[in-house]
């Protein structure tokens, strides 16, 4: 019998302790013009514009399970990037897409998936500004690439999860933990 062999590092995000030893220390010129900048826990980036306006932004990366069929897949992608930004209380205005895809992806399960972000950025009033698309030789899903949403918005037309304070109240809208419900439901459509 054959042991499992255990990772060296856990999949996934970093640790805390990672990123506050090395990667806070490795984040390029320091500007004043950042008023939140990357931190554990923290979904956006914000840098105050020179008129008074904030440039909020998030990167992630572009995640594809194509046992969900590929328009499913591509809707799952396009919203789990979005909440990320939306936690800040504004809505997606700007996309870049980097598409990274698998050599055997046909071309008419790309053309799906574009027309479903397509489709999802006109709803929510989003343009996609600026991408790359190609097919790559170790490149497999579900990461297939990344994707930074960005918005403009008034001076103080946003909040991060580092603003809450105790004694604020939280109001919650539809469900808790409904992005890890969703992917876990049709993962496993049969538990």
């Amino acid at each position: 019998m054959t042991e499992a062999i255990r990772p060296k590092y856990p999949m996934g995000k970093v640790s805390r302790a990672f990123f506050e030893n090395v990667i806070a220390h490795h984040l390029g010129a320091r500007r004043k013009d950042i008023a939140v900048g990357p931190a554990n826990g923290v979904d956006i980036g914000v840098v105050r514009l020179p008129d008074g306006r904030a440039l909020l932004s998030t990167t992630d990366p572009i995640y594809i399970v194509p046992q969900y069929g590929w328009e499913r897949a591509a809707w799952f992608a396009f919203h789990i990037l979005a909440s990320d930004l939306t936690t800040s209380g504004v809505a997606p205005q700007y996309i870049t897409m980097d598409w990274n895809l698998p050599m055997d992806i046909e071309d008419d399960q790309i053309e799906t998936m574009l027309h479903v972000i397509d489709r999802e950025s006109k709803k929510y009033g989003a343009a996609i500004v600026t991408g790359h698309t190609g097919r790559y030789e170790g490149c497999a899903y579900p990461m297939v690439g990344g994707a930074t949403f960005l918005a403009i918005a008034p001076k103080d037309g946003w909040v991060t999860a580092n603003m809450a304070k105790p004694g604020n109240h939280l109001l919650v809208t539809k469900t808790a933990a409904l992005e890890a419900t969703a992917i876990l439901a049709n993962t496993f459509p049969d538990l």
